[in-house]
């Protein structure tokens, strides 16, 4: 054996290595956890003004609040699913690079932009004609699929030697499910030029094509089912 090879074998290193990891998962959780926090601050209780208020006056000031609502929820399950995909991709990790913090740095980027996406999505999308604002969510969540896919390509690839135990039928499926929110955005972007309100029922079908593809990889591939999450 190597010098080399026992200083990779030593205790030191794989301490080091578990070190960066652990560092790499905790700001990592740090952002995501900011960032689902960051989309309730956003939604305000109204300020009313009424000489008499009644229950009637104070439904008719929250119904503005319920499209923010909307648009905190879909933004909620949104940036869950892209944290267990996050959880999933780490199982496979056994050292860190420079390539991999960049990637991971990347893809956190438009989770903490989904605050501020989810907010100009909320205003001015709903009970409008605009579609600006579901472009630049559909942008938002574009950039944190594309991202996904390609940290799951730097971990899946045996050049990088940062990850272990990934087959090609769980990178294939990891990556399908990294795909699946933009493709349902895009295709709701698409839809808002035909009907804004049609528009309105694509997001929430995300959940559904997930767990089509889940279910259709797991009878494709039964072994696959213990790693799925």
């Amino acid at each position: 054996m190597t010098d080399n090879m026992r200083k990779t074998n030593s205790p030191t290193v794989h301490a080091e290595e578990s070190f960066q990891l652990e560092r790499i998962a905790l700001f990592s959780d740090a952002v995501f956890a900011i960032a689902i926090t960051l989309l309730i601050i956003e939604i305000r209780i109204p300020e009313l003004h009424a000489e008499t208020l009644t229950d009637r006056v104070l439904l008719r000031e929250l119904l503005p609040v319920v499209t923010k609502l909307i648009g905190f929820l879909i933004s909620f399950f949104v940036i869950g699913l892209y944290w267990f995909s996050h959880h999933r991709m780490f199982r496979y990790v056994t050292r860190v690079n420079h390539k991999l913090l960049w990637n991971n740095l990347l893809f956190l980027l438009p989770i903490v932009i989904m605050p501020f996406s989810t907010s100009f999505l909320s205003e001015y999308y709903f009970n409008s004609s605009l579609r600006l604002p579901l472009a630049v969510y559909t942008i938002t969540i574009c950039l944190s699929g594309y991202f996904s896919f390609r940290l799951w390509n730097i971990i899946g690839s045996p050049a990088n030697h940062i990850g272990q135990n990934l087959g090609k039928e769980q990178l294939s499926y990891n990556i399908a499910r990294s795909l699946t929110i933009p493709i349902v955005f895009i295709c709701a972007l698409f839809i808002s030029f035909i009907s804004i309100k049609c528009s309105y029922f694509i997001p929430p079908l995300a959940p559904l094509v997930t767990r089509f593809i889940k279910t259709r990889y797991s009878k494709k591939y039964p072994a696959l089912k213990g790693a799925m999450g």
